[in-house]
């Protein structure tokens, strides 16, 4: 059982979204009168979409470059460094959003970072696990009904819960989310109700899909 004493032990947040609090944070994420006046390409939907499908932190995200999309294969490498106080400093891997990622995600630039602020700059690469994206991420939070202790990095929690409701695999929860040690698991994933992954099925979260092909290309 991955819950135990450890558990107990936990000082970090405990928060994770459920598939039913994240479509009405991608919902607020696309509605016209919420981001239309300051994120009409949905920038921060595609950014939110990733770190929902992907895993990646907020600063693996912003520094993400179009070389490393494969929207043919289903990948998407994470390979940046990681700077100031974060607790890893290096995380180089691929991962792979299912497709209702990709569909959130829609459309990348033709060039340079592949994900950006609403006003189609690009991030000063720096640590600050989110605060970057936090005012736009605030603003869709608010819209959606959800308390302050949903931030950016709560997406990255959800991902992991996600996944491991899903695929019950640690290993490979453990080598997507960029960790060194099988107890960080318990910093980011979260008890979860037995139905959590038939429910993420029925919204059309799917975190099985394309992982075969993340294993032909490693291969």
């Amino acid at each position: 059982m991955l819950w135990g004493a450890a558990r107990s032990a936990e000082k970090t947040n405990s928060r994770y979204l459920t598939p039913e609090e994240v479509e009405r944070l991608l919902s607020a994420a696309d509605d016209e009168d919420v981001v239309g006046s300051f994120d009409p390409e949905r920038h921060t939907l595609k950014k939110m979409a990733f770190m929902l499908g992907g895993g990646a932190a907020p600063g693996e995200t912003f520094a993400i470059h179009m070389p490393d999309v494969y929207p043919d294969l289903g990948l998407i490498r994470i390979a940046c460094v990681m700077i100031g106080a974060s607790k890893t400093e290096f995380r180089m891997r691929l991962v792979a959003p299912p497709d209702r990622c990709w569909q959130l995600m829609g459309k990348f630039p033709e060039e340079g970072r592949a994900f950006r602020r609403p006003s189609g700059e690009v991030y000063e690469l720096e640590d600050g696990r989110g605060g970057q994206m936090r005012p736009d991420f605030t603003r869709i939070r608010e819209a959606a009904g959800l308390d302050s202790d949903v931030v950016p990095y709560t997406l990255r929690h959800t991902w992991a819960t996600w996944f491991y409701a899903q695929t019950k695999d640690l290993l490979l929860l453990k080598t997507l989310g960029g960790w060194s040690k099988f107890e960080t698991i318990l910093h980011y994933t979260k008890q979860a109700p037995p139905d959590l992954g038939d429910r993420l099925l029925d919204k059309g979260w799917d975190f099985r899909q394309n992982l075969g092909k993340l294993e032909f290309e490693e291969r």
